[in-house]
């Protein structure tokens, strides 16, 4: 028996490679809809938007993929980023009390890929997206219920649950849902690979040498510092060139990496694309504009090239299975008909 899990990185705009990745996986997956080749599905930031839109089965990753090259600079804009000392100072200073952006381009994104009125427990597949809780003050995973004890999670609406992991700070607001407040799981798991096993190993019951894992990147960038950079350095030197943001992401990324390949050696599939040195610097997580977008779409062109033999190889796609109906508990069955008898929010 095989237990197949997609785990999908954290990384902005650059989630665009993982989703042209996807669309490529998706066109030799035939007349299978992407999401039954996957047992588990999880995903961070970008990475979990993808995650609810693949369980979603309401549009093809290719459309997605296509919506946010279209979306991106209504997004983020297509300013440049200052290169001076006094214009990388000034920028903090006019960002010192907000985000950057605001959250409502990312919502009507969200709302065309998975709809407005689409719940958790409308997926089709068992799906995990981790966010932080900061009201509570301690991470939080939202889930689909494919446990008896997952009693609360499958009311909220899509829209929440991706803006939730998708407020990364200084970048989005934090997101409300309900009393509580949300800030991007990549602060703590921007690469949810292990959250997704050991979702499989406690929750389902699922035996270690049954997993195997395909984990899709944001392309990761190699992170180091120059010797001439000060080593005595403040909020200017940490937040020029997302420095601060490129160690988080990057550090976790190989952390998890190693991890992964000693417990699952070939079970653990790792694609992801580094950026040669003259694409890094366009390669940040909120560059939207044309030239990023087609180098993203290269990388994944790339990418799909090296790894689609081996995953082939590995009989990739004869894994099919059944598609989630979480609406087949009889607690949730009742809710929906009484929430969408009355016009709810996930009507």
């Amino acid at each position: 028996m095989t237990f197949r899990i997609l785990s999908l990185s954290g990384g902005g705009y650059k989630g665009l490679y993982t989703a042209q990745v996807l669309a490529g996986l998706e066109a030799e997956s035939g007349d299978v809809p992407l999401h039954k080749r996957f047992d588990l599905i999880a995903g961070t930031s970008i990475g979990g938007i993808l995650a609810l839109s693949l369980a979603s089965g309401k549009t093809t990753m290719q459309a997605v993929a296509n919506l946010m090259a279209e979306q991106g600079i209504k997004i983020f804009g297509q300013k440049d980023p200052p290169k001076s000392q006094v214009g990388v100072a000034l920028d903090l200073f006019n960002h010192r009390a907000k985000a950057r952006y605001s959250a409502r381009p990312l919502r009507e994104l969200i709302e065309k890929i998975v709809g407005a009125d689409t719940c958790i427990g409308d997926l089709k597949q068992k799906t995990i997206v981790p966010t932080v809780n900061v009201t509570k003050g301690s991470p939080q995973i939202f889930k689909t219920p494919h446990h008896p004890t997952y009693e609360r999670d499958w009311k909220v609406p899509l829209v929440d649950v991706a803006l939730a992991t998708a407020a990364a700070p200084t970048y989005f607001p934090l997101h409300k849902i309900g009393s509580e407040r949300f800030v991007d799981g990549g602060v703590y798991a921007n690469s949810p690979d292990e959250l997704a096993v050991h979702e499989a190993l406690h929750f389902l019951g699922i035996k270690h040498d049954e997993i195997e894992i395909l984990s899709v990147g944001t392309t990761t960038a190699r992170f180091s510092f120059s010797g001439n950079l000060v080593s005595d350095m403040g909020l200017k030197d940490w937040f020029t060139d997302q420095r601060l943001m490129s160690v988080m992401i990057g550090a976790q990324q190989m952390n998890t990496d190693f991890m992964m390949k000693h417990r699952f050696a070939e079970r653990y599939v790792r694609v992801d694309a580094f950026p040669s040195a003259s694409q890094i610097p366009d390669m940040r997580l909120d560059n939207a504009k044309p030239g990023a977008t087609e180098d993203l779409k290269g990388l994944a062109e790339a990418s799909l090239r090296d790894h689609l033999p081996k995953l082939k190889a590995r009989a990739f796609f004869a894994h099919e299975v059944q598609e989630e109906d979480f609406m087949q508990r009889e607690e949730i069955a009742k809710y929906f008909r009484k929430l969408r008898g009355a016009d709810g929010p996930c009507g």
